[in-house]
């Protein structure tokens, strides 16, 4: 019959876990070997990361504090190959299991770090991730791509941040497994289903994770295929610190899909403040225009009468400069200077042919005239 009385608690059965197993000589100042991931620090002071054995697609949770960090002497990065000194340590709350590190031995790089970095030169060195290659974004889009999540926390800050700042463009989703065995498979078949479409941005994002989580993201065929994308691409995968090859090949990058949807977009409120500001540069410049011209119409209001006064007088200057040099032209201004003028039959003698032995002839001078008959023509020429 059973005891109802006597029947434990959760928290009486994860305390019981926990004593045995923190009194468990063999859980205590043990030696585990493995690789870091996700090495964070919290709020609290306490570092958090996982200790992976990539071999066996194992892992455990591991706490260092910062006394013992202190003492390291170097900083944990993700990737790296660790022998650490602790002990078991089992949060009774949730029976959370977790390695309490007192000392990490650094053995070098991980496999899996070592993996990425050799493709990351391999990828560097044929020029996939040259400068040259990036795409500058449209930020007045109408059509964009995204890959990410279905009902993920990234897909959904990423459309609410397009809609809020930019709601005149069409958003296209492709949804897809962002992590797991076929996430990579997964990812590709979204980006080449986006090629279909004409698009003036894709962007791929998912929220944070560990280095596992997201090595997705650095499959090699996948980086190749989005080698040939049609339009630019800006990527917003996992948070600031983390890096996967999808970051390398995109043309920009974001550390969140909020900051993703900030550099794919204009925000419709500066637009407006832009319109405002040109619409106050033009009727400033229309009203300058206006203001000049006003002044113009009334200077020429005010002193029209001199200025025709003004006009008048230079015309009569020059009718009276032009009747000068027409009357210093006039024959008989010539004479008044010693010239004469000789005449026969009325006419101007202009050649000695015009003159014969006999002929009378009058020549005008300028103070009277003079009456003769020809005796005698001489001509030069003869």
């Amino acid at each position: 019959m059973i005891n109802y009385d006597n029947i434990p608690s959760v928290f009486q059965l994860n305390e019981y876990i926990k004593t045995r197993l923190e009194n468990d000589e063999n859980l205590q100042s043990i030696l585990v070997q493995g690789e870091i991931s996700n090495f964070k620090l919290a709020s609290n002071g306490v570092y958090y990361f996982s200790l992976n054995d990539l071999t066996n697609n194992a892992s455990i949770s591991c706490v260092l504090f910062k006394n013992s960090y202190v003492k390291l002497g170097f900083t944990p990065n993700n990737g790296d190959k660790v022998i650490i000194y602790g002990s078991i340590n089992i949060y009774s709350g949730k029976c959370n299991v977790s390695l309490k590190a007192y000392n990490i031995i650094k053995q070098g790089i991980g496999s899996k770090l070592l993996q990425f970095e050799q493709l990351k030169e391999k990828l560097f060195k044929e020029g996939l991730f040259d400068e040259s290659k990036k795409r500058k974004i449209n930020i007045f889009p109408k059509t964009i791509g995204v890959i990410s999540a279905l009902n993920s926390a990234a897909l959904k800050d990423i459309l609410v941040n397009i809609k809020r700042r930019y709601p005149f463009c069409d958003i296209y989703v492709f949804p897809c497994q962002v992590q797991g065995q076929n996430a990579s498979q997964d990812i590709l078949k979204a980006f080449l289903k986006s090629q279909e479409y004409q698009l003036d941005t894709l962007i791929i994002g998912r929220g944070g994770g560990s280095s596992e989580d997201l090595s997705a993201f650095n499959d090699e065929t996948l980086i190749r295929a989005i080698t040939n994308r049609n339009c630019p691409i800006i990527s917003a995968v996992g948070h600031e610190i983390d890096l996967t090859l999808i970051d390398y090949i995109a043309d920009k990058r974001a550390s969140t899909p909020t900051g993703a949807a900030e550099l794919a977009t204009a925000d419709k409120r500066e637009i407006k403040q832009l319109l405002e500001n040109y619409d106050k540069q033009i009727k400033t410049k229309i009203i300058s225009k206006l203001n000049a011209y006003i002044n113009e119409f009334n200077y020429l209001k005010q002193n029209i009468s001199s200025i025709i006064k003004g006009r008048i007088e230079k015309i009569n200057l020059q009718i009276e400069n032009y009747e000068k040099r027409l009357n210093d032209l006039h024959p008989y201004n010539i004479l008044k200077r010693g010239y004469s003028v000789t005449f026969v039959d009325n006419k101007v003698v202009k050649d000695i042919k015009q003159i014969k032995v006999g002929n009378i002839i009058t020549t005008k001078l300028k103070n009277g005239t003079i009456i003769s008959e020809i005796k005698e023509v001489k001509d030069d020429e003869n």
